[in-house]
């Protein structure tokens, strides 16, 4: 009886060791203050659902900006996510990730923030709240469902509640549906807090005023071994059952490896709880040999013990002395195979530094002791291998040694007389006291024989009768979609289209679905994303109306992403909108706005004459023709009419009443346009940009009246012109507005001015990182006590990933050592597994470290969290190249060229990368015709480039703006206003927004030495601990078999800063 009661006692405390923390709100790191919290729980069967209805205080005078960050345990997933939009709750829906990210990011730069919830590695999810008003509240509502453990005849639900302070208002609802006994509440009762019976169900409820909720909540749930639980809702069933396997051992082991992962991620491990498992384990082997390995980044020990009657004190002596550093590198550890009878792997599966890949040849037992760990895929691996994965975060000591001692118990499939349903789980699954299966299209009263055994063998079958019990307070389809998922994520990679698909269906948030609030009925409808029910009907209503001033916003926003992708595929020009890091276009000055325009425009040719498609108004050699302009002879009168026809047919058509209506401050207001006459003289791809939406909607409406126009001639061919219009919003101090239009340069041919030599400084200074912590490890004697000085400061700096770039150049410098370094540096992916500017910034350090192999991993690893980036392709490509996958480089490439990857999608286009990325192409075609498939490249990109200089930057952060300058013998300076030089340099078009890349050319090199400056304007972070980093790729001879590469990756802290950063001989 006592070692019943000890056992029972070790299941309780393990439930209470795992609290699922409730999910707080932060800014800066810093709680915001919870005023009421509600929460409701249902109950079914093995499924619980946690509702949060949460009302958090600003007490400051700011708007704040918030996140919600929270791990969600294993079998818990995210339900329902809502939050208040103008005093009122609005449901997040489901939208593909993707999608999502665009949606959220492009409503963001027009200065209107939504709201996005994400999953993440590791069952994390994270939204981004705003705004949090000044003195005010900002309700949230968040619900996760969770799969019930099972144990000593009793499922067991947690509620964590460790408030310090005081909330004005708390209360907790919970129903446990079609429950025979009732629940017990074994640890944390609240006063008041009591079960009674209704219809079949238990119900508790409790509201408390000023009230501190600081204990965990434990309630038992008693569940007979026979309880058999059947729910119905539609053409939907849910059944659950207990079963009771017989249990078969397995043989015990006579070797057994251990892989401990001592990566950074595994710093919080419950170390504790994992050496109480290990004690039980060798008390139960008694005598057993041990091959122990660690690894992080790479394997970093290896080392035999033979364990004698259960003794491991020496084994456990080196785990208390292991240092937790560096990424996860599994392909370290098991390229090789061990002699084992079972493999213990102890890790949390977190993909950093490569996927998670696992021996078949024994058994495999993976031991998590973390809330965040990369829960499925560790399960779907150890299960493969007819091993475990053991959960002791939720596992007691007793059932873990269960899973290793005897054979996994299993479902092994059913079958029934009419087959016509779609039921999950329907491939093997192990289970331990309780089972559970969904399905959809039943028969009433159909029998399903559900077979359990070990192995294949079957050695129970279980009839069951589906028979009708509706329950509409359950959502039987979600839990049948959730199966289904569990079934389809065993295969992730081949079934994401079909992930995708069910997420959108039913509402789940998956890999690659996640859920999104919008604050305007027009933005669900410029991106095409069905709205909550709430808005449904005027989502409808706008759809079918036919109104030109109720539908201009949505057929601004469509027209701009379709001739964005239209640009793109069809033109040898690419023209995006204006995407600034703030709501207003970002301007560096007036002055040196038109001096820039004047010589850019003048000196700007046509890059490859066989494409001729698309030429600048500045240039066309016959202008498009507005009505009413026939009569004037020469090209610049037509020029000269064109742009005073336009301008009065704007002046006379805008509504000037938009500042009384929309409450605009007095002053200037600017409106940026830009247009395009295509080939057939209609105006096209109408593109605006304003401080206020309702401004950009007007300037869209108004340009579409423009009539139809004799088109351009270019060489005699009709062409696309584009045409760039900036309108003047005044509204003066009585309120009233006026229309005006500015002059553009941009559409005037200017004679180019000789160019000034430079003057400025042109010395390299030498790049030193000025931190206290670079000061400290300055002051050690050698690598070791490198190291330990690192360890000490590194919990100071652990959020700051500059840090670890600097130490570990430290270490690569000082001592030349590259074994610290490299661990070091590897923390970079650790700290955010999914953050792709992070992730880059590891990229480029890999790439300028020659480490091509890693590199592409990370490089992989950015496309799949940002596939909407072009930039990603790009660097994907060039990592490709790098270790030989030309064919792969090449068809990246090509889908950016062609603009395969902007069809059907609503991705930004970035200018000039079309044209970097051709260079790249036709280089690589030049050096590897031979191994290539080329059948499907444009025969323009056969003709071989090659350079005497050629240097490009790319950049981490996005929405940044750093310039590219180039000072040749001649001190002629080449950047963004003077982009062609007198001896050929070229500079591509000025990247103001997302991560370049810039790029400068030049065929003919004079002898002398080309200075390479870059000038950073700044970017939305503005923080010391969070720079920008830039990769700067040199090229001598590009092209040639003579061909010289250097990468630097270069550190940017000062906004508006200039720096000498490198030098070319030639």
């Amino acid at each position: 009886m006592k070692k019943i009661y000890t056992c029972i006692l070790s299941v309780l405390l393990s439930f209470l060791t795992y609290a699922q923390d409730i999910p707080i709100l932060k800014v800066s790191d810093t709680p915001v203050g919870l005023s009421s919290l509600d929460i409701n729980v249902a109950v079914i069967g093995n499924i619980a659902t946690t509702t949060y209805d949460m009302l958090f205080y600003n007490p400051s005078n700011s708007i704040l900006e918030g996140e919600l960050s929270f791990p969600l345990g294993e079998g818990h997933e995210v339900s329902r996510f809502a939050l208040d939009v103008n005093g009122k709750l609005r449901e997040a829906v489901i939208v593909e990730k993707e999608l999502g990210r665009i949606a959220f990011e492009g409503v963001v730069r027009r200065g209107v923030d939504p709201a996005l919830l994400e999953k993440g590695s590791g069952n994390n999810y994270k939204a981004r709240i705003y705004p949090i008003p000044a003195n005010g509240y900002k309700r949230i509502v968040l619900a996760y469902e969770q799969e019930l453990i099972y144990t000593a005849e009793s499922h067991y639900y947690n509620l964590p509640l460790s408030f310090s302070n005081k909330l004005s208002h708390f209360s907790l609802n919970m129903v446990v549906f079609d429950q025979k006994s009732k629940p017990i509440i074994e640890k944390g009762n609240i006063s008041g807090l009591e079960f009674s019976n209704w219809k079949q169900n238990y119900t508790t409820a409790i509201t408390k005023k000023n009230y501190i909720p600081n204990k965990n909540v434990l309630i038992k749930i008693p569940i007979s071994l026979a309880t058999e639980k059947i729910i119905t809702s539609d053409n939907y069933f849910y059944l659950y059952k207990t079963v009771k396997p017989e249990n078969r051992k397995r043989e015990k082991s006579d070797q057994v490896t251990i892989y401990w992962d001592i990566s950074l991620s595994m710093k919080n491990r419950n170390l504790q709880k994992e050496l109480d498992f290990l004690d039980t384990y060798f008390l139960y082997e008694q005598d057993i040999d041990v091959n122990f390995i660690t690894f992080s980044n790479s394997k970093l020990s290896e080392k035999l013990f033979s364990i004698k009657n259960g003794n491991w004190k020496l084994l456990k002596e080196t785990i208390a002395l292991l240092v937790y550093d560096g990424g996860t590198s599994y392909a370290s550890i098991f390229s090789e195979k061990k002699t084992a009878d079972s493999i213990f792997l102890f890790s949390d599966g977190m993909i950093s530094l490569d996927m998670v890949k696992i021996p078949d040849y024994c058994p495999v037992f993976i031991i998590n002791s973390t809330a965040r760990a990369n829960h499925q895929t560790l399960k779907n691996k150890a299960e493969q291998t007819n091993g475990a994965y053991i959960n002791l975060q939720t596992k007691s000591i007793v059932d873990a040694m269960n899973n290793i001692m005897y054979e996994p118990f299993r479902f092994l499939g059913y079958t029934s007389k009419t087959n016509q349903g779609e039921i999950y789980p329907n491939m093997p699954v192990s289970l331990s006291h309780d089972f559970s299966i969904s399905g959809k299209y039943f028969t009433e009263g159909e029998i399903l024989e559900l077979n359990f055994g070990y192995g294949n063998d079957v050695t129970q079958c279980i009839s069951v009768k589906i028979d009708v019990h509706q329950e509409k307070s359950v959502d039987i389809r979600r839990i049948w979609a959730q199966k289904k998922l569990n079934f389809l994520q065993k295969d992730v990679e081949n079934h994401k289209n079909q992930i995708t698909a069910l997420g959108k269906t039913y509402g789940l948030v998956t890999d690659y679905t996640s859920l999104i609030v919008l604050e305007d009925v027009r933005d669900y409808i410029a991106y095409q994303i069905p709205p909550p029910e709430e808005l449904l009907e005027e989502y409808n209503r706008i759809l079918a109306s036919k109104d030109d001033k109720v539908d201009a916003s949505i057929r601004f926003q469509n027209t701009i992403e379709e001739s964005v992708e239209k640009t793109m595929i069809e033109q040898e020009f690419e023209i995006v909108q204006e995407e600034k890091i703030v709501a207003a276009p970002m301007l560096r000055s007036v002055e040196n706005d038109l001096e820039e325009i004047i010589e850019v425009e003048e000196i700007l040719d046509i890059a490859d004459e066989e494409e001729l498609l698309f030429v600048p108004f500045s240039l066309i050699e016959q202008v498009p023709v507005f009505p009413g302009c026939e009569e004037n002879i020469s090209n610049d009168q037509k020029k000269q009419c064109f742009s005073e026809k336009v301008g009065n047919m704007v002046s006379e058509n805008f509504n000037a009443d938009l500042g009384k209506d929309l409450n605009i401050s007095n002053g200037i207001q600017r409106i940026y346009t830009q247009f395009t006459i295509d080939n057939k003289g209609r105006v096209t791809n109408i593109m605006a940009r304003a401080s206020h939406r309702k401004l950009e909607e007007e300037a869209i409406r108004v340009l579409t009246l423009i009539p139809a126009l004799t088109p351009g001639k270019q060489r005699g061919i009709e062409v696309d012109v584009q045409y760039s219009l900036p309108i003047v919003f005044n509204i003066n101090s009585t309120g009233n507005s006026s229309i005006q239009i500015a002059s553009n340069l941009q559409n005037t041919a200017v004679k180019p001015t000789p160019f000034k030599k430079y003057t400025g400084d042109l010395t390299i200074k030498e790049r030193k990182v000025d931190q206290r912590y670079i000061t400290a490890l300055s002051k050690s004697k050698n690598k070791e006590e490198a190291y330990k000085i690192y360890l000490t400061q590194r919990k100071q700096y652990i959020k700051i990933p500059a840090y670890f770039v600097d130490v570990s150049n430290f270490f690569r410098k000082r001592y030349k050592e590259h074994i610290y370094a490299d661990r070091i540096l590897s923390n970079i992916p650790e700290t955010d597994f999914d953050n792709y500017e992070l992730l880059k910034v590891y990229g480029y350090q890999l790439q300028a470290a020659q480490y091509h192999n890693q590199a592409v991993f990370i490089f992989e690893r950015v496309l799949e969290l940002r596939s909407e980036d072009v930039q990603s392709y790009r660097d994907l490509a060039l990592a490709y190249e790098n270790i030989g996958k030309c064919q792969e480089a090449l068809d990246l490439l090509n889908s950016i060229i062609s603009g395969e990857i902007y069809k059907n999608s609503k991705r930004r286009v970035f200018v000039g990368i079309k044209n970097i990325a051709k260079n790249e192409i036709r280089t690589l075609i030049h050096k590897y015709k031979k191994d290539l498939d080329i059948s499907k490249i444009d025969k323009h990109l056969l003709k071989p480039v090659t350079y005497d200089i050629r240097v490009t930057t790319d950049w981490n952060h996005n929405d940044t703006d750093i310039d590219l300058h180039i000072i040749d013998p001649n001190l002629e300076e080449c950047y963004y206003s003077h982009n062609r030089t007198s001896i050929g340099g070229h500079i591509s078009e000025d990247m103001t927004q997302g991560f370049g890349p810039e790029e400068f050319t030049l065929k003919d090199a004079i002898k002398g030495t080309y200075y390479v400056k870059i000038k950073y304007y700044g970017d939305q972070y503005q923080k010391n601990e969070n720079p920008t980093f830039m990769k700067v790729t040199m090229f001598k001879n590009y092209g040639t078999s003579k061909e010289i590469k250097n990468i630097s990756v270069i550190r940017l802290t000062k906004k508006d800063n200039e720096e000498m950063i490198a030098t070319i001989e030639i």
